[in-house]
């Protein structure tokens, strides 16, 4: 009986460790190669700077497309496999890009490159709420933090690698990660559901699920007003006078802030549970916002703004998960995951896109009435339950 014991432990130490190793790979396409992708397609293929632009967030709606099937896809076939073809795919498309002649085969490249990532993502926020049913709160925040390292580190590790071996050396090491990660993702085994049998898992089972529809209303004023910054804060900075180097430390602290935050956050019910702790963070954010139009003309503060940020976006990105993962029943969870992404990717979308059309001066005023305007409808949507 201790011999069975202890090959349950080893099991799941196993495949805490696989899901560890995902978490970090699973983002590193994106917070290592973006940084570099649209220089290196002007620089190499000739792209125009609309093209560059289109190379970037091609991947974006992709990915917000495709997880609209993607959650059927691990519902009904489990999680681990999907998960492991899905990160060969996308290990593969990545190989791939040093051999695109012209800015169209990039762009198609970047094109089924954001679909794989709507299988692995959500899967491996499903397999980690599973995993984690005595702690998920602390499970889910453990995810996030490795995902926060991989945005704090990736950048900076990325642009040294394409700076003193050449873009395609770092195209070919992440990829040869993404494949051991999907290698990594067969040593985690399914655990057991109930509702396998279900026969509906189309996604507007998730979106009747109040609950849901304010994970996702959180999620999206999340990234939207992430994405409003991702556009401003640069735009501001560089007109002020302050170069690379300088918008990169505050990135830098927004991250660090957020993983410290999604590091100590370990009790499900603290701040009012997963939903309390979304909302409280959307006003961090918010108020992160405003500052940053309010105080557009004093740059030095922008570090407040950052930690306002990082102290918001710790609060929301576990929490969000969380409620995806808890408010959906069983056979939907990989459905609600999936379309948790969809919003994910909608907010960062439409958030630069919005602000560029406003102007970096008054991104932080959209960034906030956006913000506030989906904290309303969420506290209006738990009035009418």
């Amino acid at each position: 009986m201790q011999t069975e014991t202890d090959a349950r432990r080893a099991g799941g130490r196993l495949a805490w460790a696989a899901l560890g190793w995902i978490a970090l790979v699973a983002f590193l396409d994106t917070f290592a190669i973006v940084p570099v992708l649209a220089p290196y397609a002007k620089r190499a293929l000739q792209a125009t700077d609309a093209q560059a632009g289109l190379i970037l967030g091609l991947y974006s709606l992709a990915n917000l497309l495709a997880n609209f099937y993607s959650g059927v896809l691990i519902d009904r076939f489990g999680r681990r496999l999907p998960m492991a073809l899905s990160l060969w795919a996308a290990g593969a498309l990545i190989a791939l890009y040093p051999l695109a002649t012209t800015p169209e085969l990039l762009m198609a490249l970047r094109v089924l490159h954001g679909a794989t990532g709507a299988v692995f993502v959500p899967a491996l926020f499903a397999l980690v709420g599973e995993y984690g049913k005595r702690n998920r709160t602390g499970a889910m925040g453990s995810a996030g933090a490795l995902i926060g390292l991989v945005a704090l580190l990736g950048p900076p590790i990325g642009g040294i690698v394409a700076r003193d071996y050449g873009e395609p050396a770092l195209f070919g090491g992440v990829a040869a990660l993404m494949l051991i990660g999907g290698v990594a993702a067969l040593l985690v085994q399914d655990p057991p559901r109930a509702g396998q049998a279900q026969a509906s898992l189309h996604p507007r089972e998730a979106l009747r699920l109040p609950d849901l529809r304010r994970v996702y209303l959180l999620t999206l004023a999340m990234t939207f007003m992430m994405g409003a910054l991702t556009f401003a804060l640069p735009v501001l900075l560089q007109d002020a006078g302050y170069d690379a180097a300088y918008r990169g430390r505050l990135f830098g602290l927004l991250a660090l802030v957020s993983i410290a935050l999604m590091a100590s956050i370990r009790r499900g019910r603290l701040l009012g549970g997963a939903l309390g702790r979304a909302m409280l963070g959307v006003a961090f954010m918010a108020a992160g916002a405003l500052g940053l139009s309010l105080l557009a003309d004093a740059p030095q503060a922008f570090w407040g703004v950052a930690a306002l940020y990082g102290v918001g976006f710790g609060l929301v990105f576990p929490a969000v998960h969380l409620g995806a993962f808890e408010g959906a029943p069983d056979h939907l969870r990989g459905v609600s995951l999936a379309l948790l992404h969809a919003f994910y990717s909608l907010g960062y979308v439409l958030g630069p896109a919005m602000a560029g059309v406003v102007g970096a001066a008054y991104a932080g005023y959209l960034g906030a009435a956006f913000g506030t305007v989906l904290l309303a409808a969420t506290l209006g949507l738990r009035r009418t339950r």
